[in-house]
């Protein structure tokens, strides 16, 4: 090589180096802003043979590669960060979100609130009230010990956030029913219109906790809906506009997330977001094919075959 296209290839390096370096401290000044409460991930009952487990009972083979590249990190939509009331400190909403960095695809999978599990400490109850009794922690723990998972990491958003967010992007689209456009106050010209309606926050939030029109599962079906959305605005969006919102977006959560990594994943996602929009899957485990509703004690549960479950989300998350 010669010495001309030696300093030529010193100095592409150098401007590549100054501009991932000034990338860096931009998404720092962002991210630094989050609001991050961290966990002791060494109390989580994390099932550290997860991959063994898997290899064990599906029926494809799952790679250490394709294990390390499949990112999860639970949702909580919480009425109150006040876990005084027993009430309004349950998490309304428990979603695990998986994203496959390789196969490109984001997979929305929601736990029922009503969900008969052991929760440690407290004995068989509705898995909604291991977020009052210990917040994300015993919820993230919950989860691991029933379902034989490896879930250490969270984000949480109270309702009012919601709101927040879904009118700082301009409000998000949904179909919706004639029906459940009533119930959430549309009385206008959106009344008439068949296909999608552009929501603002109330009206969303509304929509996804609706109880009146189906029952808890549609309401569940209604949130992943309601989520799935808010990613295909908030994609929509000019990167630019995306990491000039952040400050406002991002301070609507809670989470104890490596930042800059996900910083990295929003690049790669976005880089890519034709293939990750086009292979959204939206789930609910347990499922009603073996769970029922049961009365115990004169309280009602959602009871389901614990193993089934399991099973159910090995394949959701790492099936082919």
């Amino acid at each position: 090589m010669s010495k001309k296209r030696s300093i030529i290839l010193i100095v592409a390096i150098l401007i590549i180096l100054v501009a991932l370096g000034l990338l860096g401290i931009y998404y720092y000044r962002i991210l630094k802003n989050v609001k991050k409460n961290d966990i002791d991930k060494e109390d989580l009952s994390v099932n550290n043979d997860l991959l063994n487990d898997l290899n064990d009972t599906l029926d494809n083979e799952v790679t250490e590669d394709e294990f390390d590249d499949i990112i999860n990190f639970v949702l909580f939509g919480s009425d109150s960060r006040d876990i005084s009331n027993m009430e309004a400190g349950r998490s309304d909403t428990i979603m695990i979100v998986s994203i496959n960095t390789i196969k490109k695809n984001i997979k929305l999978i929601s736990i029922p609130r009503d969900t008969y599990v052991e929760v440690p400490g407290y004995g068989k109850t509705k898995i909604n009230h291991a977020y009052a009794y210990g917040q994300e922690a015993l919820s993230i723990k919950t989860i691991n010990t029933n379902f034989n998972l490896n879930l250490t990491e969270y984000t949480t958003i109270d309702f009012n956030g919601l709101v927040n967010v879904i009118d700082k992007v301009g409000g998000i689209e949904l179909s919706l029913t004639p029906e459940e456009k009533r119930y959430i106050g549309i009385n206008d010209e959106r009344l008439q219109n068949s296909g999608k309606v552009l929501l603002n926050g109330t009206e969303a939030l509304k929509h996804s906790r609706n109880r009146t029109i189906g029952n808890d599962f549609t309401r569940a079906s209604r949130q992943r809906d309601v989520m799935e959305a808010l990613l295909y605005k908030i994609f929509s969006l000019d990167m630019k506009d995306i990491l000039g919102m952040s400050n406002d977006l991002l301070s609507q959560v809670t989470t104890n997330i490596n930042t800059l990594k996900y910083a990295t994943l929003l690049s790669e996602v976005y880089s890519n977001k034709s293939s990750y929009l086009s292979n959204i899957m939206s789930k609910q485990v347990p499922t009603q094919e073996y769970a029922s509703d049961q009365m115990i004690d004169g309280i009602y549960y959602f009871v389901s075959d614990i193993e089934k479950a399991k099973l159910d989300l090995y394949n959701t998350i790492y099936g082919n």
